[in-house]
């Protein structure tokens, strides 16, 4: 007798490879023929997963339009089909899958416009943190403050792309009628995503701005980073950096290093 587990995995095989024969000796009849149930399974997952694929990703949807979006979405579910039951964060690999996939050939960009819209589902599915006091810096020595080391909220994320995505992402929210042509060759973009109470926020930064911030993301001392973004950006502006970053709410705390 086969193990639930045994079971469990060809039914997702039968299903996923739409190979009915798979698991059809299991199906009870109970009113309809094997191959009749088979379909009914096989259908209500691939719309379930598709609908969860449209909700997470609804703007790369708009772009494409909807009907084409349903086709790339069942072949998605097919080669990607959930690892977990949490359908909100389904779509990890939409990033790797759209490159491969030859009918968006044309449209360069839709990988970075899906990397946008799962982090931002991430940072709002993600976790919350206390309120941060920045009197608190008020209590650090001057002496100090280059071995700052700021934790920042367990929610934000990190993206660059070498495209207008924040521009594109806004021009294709739901309600929004386009109003300009967007300039495919005009710019990246440097974003941090990030909540406060239910508000996710995606803050545009310049370059040096951005390579300063990704340094202290990475847990390097205030004093470090700052060296390491002049290398790279002379034009870097650390006050203005740094009442970004403080004052648009990102820090949950810090540490003083050793």
């Amino acid at each position: 007798m086969a193990s639930v587990h045994d079971m469990q995995d060809r039914f997702s095989r039968a299903i996923l490879e739409n190979q009915p024969n798979i698991i059809s000796d299991e199906i009870l009849p109970d009113g309809l023929m094997p191959e009749e149930r088979y379909k009914i399974y096989h259908n209500n997952t691939f719309i379930t997963l598709g609908s969860a694929l449209g909700q997470n990703f609804p703007v790369v949807c708009r772009l494409v339009g909807k009907r084409f979006f349903d086709q790339m979405a069942r072949e998605y579910v097919r080669v990607y089909p959930p690892k977990t039951p949490l359908l909100m964060s389904y779509g990890d690999r939409m990033t790797t899958f759209l490159p491969s996939f030859k009918p968006v050939k044309g449209l360069p960009y839709l990988a970075d416009v899906a990397q946008l819209e799962y982090l931002w589902n991430q940072s709002f599915n993600g976790t919350d943190s206390k309120d941060f006091d920045l009197d608190q810096l008020n209590n650090v020595a001057p002496e100090k403050f280059n071995d700052l080391i700021f934790r920042f909220l367990p929610n934000m994320r990190l993206m660059t792309s070498e495209f207008p995505v924040l521009e594109i992402w806004l021009a294709n929210q739901e309600g929004t009628k386009a109003t300009k042509e967007i300039d495919l060759d005009g710019g990246g973009c440097y974003l941090a995503i990030f909540r406060k109470a239910q508000d996710v926020e995606v803050m545009n930064l310049d370059p040096g701005s951005y390579c300063f911030l990704e340094q202290l993301f990475s847990g390097k001392p205030l004093g470090l980073a700052t060296e390491e973004t002049l290398e790279k950006h002379s034009d870097f502006d650390l006050p203005v950096a740094l009442q970004n970053i403080l004052h648009r709410g990102m820090i949950a705390g810090f540490d003083i290093s050793q």
